[in-house]
């Protein structure tokens, strides 16, 4: 797969290090030793790595990433490769080298022409030239100018301020002045409905959610947009400039007729003018049958947990959990959201707000069907076998069994075949990540050909075909694992952000994902690649 440098550079800014690295060096950019944007990637790609890395090893990795650095400023100088260059020889060992280095940077920057970078990189080089000087004086303000450059440019800024930790833990400080430079964090929310808009309960939360958003600093949300608590959390946040990031359970018409209208038309008009203003919306349960059921309700959630995690995570950032509960627990789908909140993931706040009124009897009953359920799709195909060209029966079961070992023990039912291919509907999410990393694994150990694998997860109507005895999966989340496995080259499993995300909520063990690249409309998202957990 070619790839140009700087979208091997994102991939290393999204945590893809071995895919990058892959990538780096399939490319030929590894053999590029005179290039100085190929050595700058190049140390990129050693200084991510060393963080992955312990001991020794660890400390070799950061001097390798540093010389990268240096050999790139020794043709092209630029103060980001330079103080790249000093960070790294500090972080491997050598403080002598890097203050020397940060003093040259410093040069530079005083020197009487300015260097070609952004004010706010040129601002936050000058920051971290100084912490490594250990003057945190002049640190501190050179960041309070960068912040002032790019007030709102949190994925810089997140990099910048891991940097300056990593310098302040390897020399066991505690650098506090830090912390109000730092992205600000991500909020999942849930509520109960019984408020009157505009009443006292309402007031009362209001309030409550004011002083939290200064208190944890929120600048990034995800919840559902119920009547009652969900809209109100949602509005106080979107006054204090947050982003707002709605996750229903199903289409906006049907969430507003099923969770919404019944608690009046007040309602219904802050909900339409909130649609409008939310920085993103994803549906849990999108195809034309969807329905608003507790599966789609709970899926919801979970995807709105996970989303809050995964932002949290790329930013370096805190993430939260406020709960709007009442005396007796806030209603079953509030309190199953409060129950899914990670142990560990960040602080979980329970916000008790009495009800002002009673409206419970006003919503329909969410609607139950049996043959509904929420399943990992999956698609495992072997070009080899699939191309149809003509094999004896000898080599076709050499190829196919290391798959059909790994699926051994699935229930019958869940897996429909055809020549080199193979579709799965599993209900269990961790038992199913693992079997695909088990394919791979397998496949590689036989020497045969791996597959190509994708996965995605979705709500499906299961219906047993009287032909085979399978369970056909209705809805579109086959189709999307299809194409994720269309993507995939041999050899590798890519899965859906939808999948990533759920992953994350679950706390799924053994597995990890990485970015794989940012998506387009045929994906509905970012893709991620699966891995063992330790790859």
């Amino acid at each position: 797969m070619a790839l140009s440098l700087p979208a091997i550079a994102a991939l290393v800014r999204a945590g893809a290090v071995e895919r990058a690295w892959d990538l780096f060096v399939s490319n030929g950019y590894a053999a590029r030793t005179g290039d100085p944007a190929a050595l700058a990637v190049r140390g990129r790609l050693l200084k991510a790595q060393a963080r992955l890395a312990k001991g020794g090893e660890r400390a070799d990795l950061f001097a390798q990433a540093a010389e990268a650095y240096s050999a790139a400023n020794a043709i092209g100088p630029a103060p980001y490769l330079a103080i790249n260059a000093a960070t790294l020889h500090f972080l491997a060992g050598d403080e002598a080298r890097a203050q020397d280095e940060a003093r040259r940077v410093l040069a530079v920057l005083d020197g009487p022409s300015e260097p070609a970078d952004t004010p706010y990189f040129l601002a936050a080089t000058r920051a971290e030239a100084a912490f490594l000087l250990r003057d945190s004086k002049a640190a501190q303000a050179a960041m309070a100018v960068a912040a002032e450059h790019n007030p709102d440019g949190w994925n810089d800024r997140a990099t910048t301020i891991g940097q300056l930790r990593e310098i302040a833990e390897a020399r066991h400080e505690d650098a506090v002045w830090l912390d109000a430079f730092a992205p600000p964090a991500s909020l999942h929310f849930a509520g109960h409905m019984g408020m009157a808009s505009g009443g006292h309960a309402e007031a009362r939360l209001a309030a409550d959610v004011d002083a939290q958003i200064a208190d944890l600093r929120i600048g990034f949300a995800w919840g559902a947009l119920a009547a009652g608590s969900d809209i109100v959390i949602a509005e106080r946040l979107l006054a204090a400039g947050a982003e707002v990031h709605l996750v229903l359970p199903c289409g906006v018409d049907l969430f507003e007729s099923q969770s919404v209208a019944p608690a009046g038309e007040a309602w219904q008009a802050r909900f339409r003018a909130l649609i409008d203003r939310a920085a993103s919306l994803r549906i849990a349960a999108g195809d034309p049958g969807a329905v608003h059921d507790p599966i789609a309700t709970a899926h919801a959630g979970e995807l709105a947990i996970g989303a809050t995690l995964l932002n949290a995570q790329a930013l370096n950032a805190a993430a939260c959990q406020i709960i709007v509960t009442d005396a007796h627990g806030g209603g079953i789908n509030t309190a199953r959201q409060a129950i899914m909140w990670p142990s560990g993931a960040g602080l979980q706040r329970l916000q008790a707000i009495d009800r002002d009124i009673t409206i419970e009897a006003l919503f329909p009953p969410e609607r139950h069907d049996p043959h509904r359920e929420l399943v990992l799709h999956a698609a495992i195909c072997i070009e080899e076998l699939e191309r149809g060209r003509s094999l004896d029966s000898k080599e076709v079961s050499r190829l196919s069994a290391p798959v059909a070992a790994a699926l051994d023990g699935i229930e019958r039912a869940r897996i429909r075949t055809a020549p080199g291919r193979w579709e799965l509907a599993l209900a269990d999410v961790g038992e199913a990540l693992a079997m695909l990393v088990d394919v791979q694994a397998r496949c590689r150990a036989a020497g045969t050909a791996t597959p190509s694998i994708g996965a995605h997860i979705a709500i499906a109507s299961l219906v047993p075909d009287p032909a085979s005895g399978t369970l056909v999966p209705y809805g579109p989340g086959m189709a999307m694992a299809q194409r994720m496995e269309a993507m995939a080259p041999a050899g590798l499993t890519l899965i859906s952000d939808a999948l990533a995300v759920t992953m994350v909520a679950r706390g799924v063990s053994g597995v990890r994902s990485e970015l794989f690249h940012q998506g387009d409309e045929d994906s509905d998202g970012a893709v991620h690649l699966l891995l063992r957990l330790g790859q």
